[in-house]
């Protein structure tokens, strides 16, 4: 999952960027498709940024489950990243919550093929000893 749309930096850091109210909103919508899916994450891994953390939260508190930040997500995190925060938790399904272009391209890689996200873009891939596959992906307004 990308997440929410943040506030705008005005000077400040880009870390420290929060969800905007549409943003919030965004991610209890995101919350609610990933429940109508049938997805049962059991624990969502964030970015340590403080957008991407709102996100996590607001979507761990409606399905009830716990968040890990995890700074191989941040921005500019690469693919090996990624893989690093997965591959402990191989044995259950996960919600990662991190920022574009990065998560684009690993869901793009894992997928075999292009995966858009916009803000607060959620999508589930199927990932096996020997393959990956889009199984869904919902962007907000779907």
């Amino acid at each position: 999952m990308r997440h929410a749309t943040a506030e705008e930096a005005a000077g400040g850091s880009d870390s420290a960027r929060r969800l905007s109210e549409q943003g919030r909103r965004e991610a209890r919508e995101a919350a609610q498709a990933i429940r109508d899916r049938g997805a049962r994450p059991a624990i969502v891994f964030t970015s340590p940024r403080l957008r991407a953390r709102e996100t996590a939260e607001i979507v761990a508190k409606a399905l009830g489950i716990s968040v890990e930040v995890r700074e191989g997500l941040n921005c500019g995190a690469t693919t090996e990243a990624y893989l690093d925060v997965l591959r402990p938790d191989e044995a259950r399904d996960v919600l990662l919550v991190a920022h574009n272009p990065e998560i684009s391209a690993i869901a793009g890689a894992l997928a075999g093929k292009g995966v858009a996200f916009r803000p607060s873009t959620v999508c589930c891939v199927d990932l096996s000893e020997a393959s990956a596959h889009l199984d869904w992906i919902r962007h907000p307004g779907d």
